[in-house]
């Protein structure tokens, strides 16, 4: 019944024309609202969804007008990880753009050059490459389609009161650029919770792209099914955009899949020591 809910959830959300998409990769499994972070999916770990992005209000696309770059689009994404070093994602976009169409696939690289233990000074480390069209968001095909490549660092930190949350902080081209430099800085900080009431993890989001700052929230279904809602350029009225997602990761699913193998191993091994020991008491 969960499946078939999250299917239809996602077809739902595809249906649906965006009169503004999202500038990268929106609410993935291993990144904040629209940045990337030093973590990857582990090995076999996969997320599929889609996601919409809509202005503040009509006002503001009427105020675009013809300098509105996006025009109406659809994504769909589907993110896995390999070797528990390197995420590759996918994504389908349609966009429609001064009454011409795009369909393009785009996709990203990450490989992951650190990973942090559970205790320890070490960060996660990654870098990556975001191979997104200009074409797809200018309408130009003509213009240069140079990827975004970027390095990113993780690390979490335990403080009084406080307790864990999570800092992201790195370096990047294109979108991550400021103004007229070919590299800019992004940063991010992530907090988790765990409510009883809520019967699933929520994270909270705030960071910075290199175009504005962002804030989201997702809630994580034990299920595996993803929720999230989120603001872009909350410093700019101008160009405020709402966020939503939906998507699904077997990683609840694969890490109760691992538990209970765990169980099953740890009772054989109880039940060989019981019959040996009822052996030795025999004799």
């Amino acid at each position: 019944m969960v499946k078939y809910q999250i299917l239809f959830l996602l077809f739902l959300l595809a249906l649906i024309m965006i009169p503004q998409p999202a500038s990268g990769e929106i609410f993935t499994e291993s990144g904040l609202v629209d940045i990337p972070t030093g973590n990857v999916l582990k090995h076999g770990i996969l997320g599929a969804g889609t996601y919409i992005a809509f202005p503040h209000s009509s006002e503001t696309l009427r105020a675009i007008g013809e300098n509105n770059a996006f025009g109406n689009a659809i994504a769909i994404r589907l993110n896995f990880g390999l070797f528990d070093r390197v995420g590759v994602g996918l994504k389908y976009l349609w966009n429609e753009h001064d009454a011409a169409s795009f369909i393009d696939w785009t996709a990203t690289l990450k490989v992951q050059l650190l990973k942090e233990q559970e205790v320890g000074t070490i960060p996660s480390v990654a870098i990556g490459v975001e191979t997104l069209s200009d074409r797809l968001f200018s309408g130009n095909s003509e213009e240069n389609e140079n990827p975004a490549a970027f390095l990113a660092v993780s690390k979490t930190f335990n403080l009084p009161r406080i307790h864990q949350f999570s800092g992201h902080l790195g370096v990047g081209t294109q979108r991550f650029a400021f103004g007229e430099s070919p590299i800019g800085l992004f940063v991010g900080l992530s907090r988790e919770f765990q409510p009883a009431f809520a019967r699933g993890d929520i994270t909270m989001n705030l960071e910075f792209d290199g175009a504005g700052v962002n804030a989201g929230m997702r809630y994580i279904t034990p299920s595996g099914l993803q929720v999230a809602l989120g603001a872009e350029t909350l410093n700019t009225p101008d160009e405020l955009r709402y966020l939503a997602a939906v998507s699904w990761t077997n990683e609840r699913l694969v890490d109760q899949i691992n538990e209970t193998r765990g169980l099953i191993k740890r009772a054989t091994e109880l039940a060989i020591e019981a019959k040996r020991a009822v052996s030795r008491g025999s004799k």
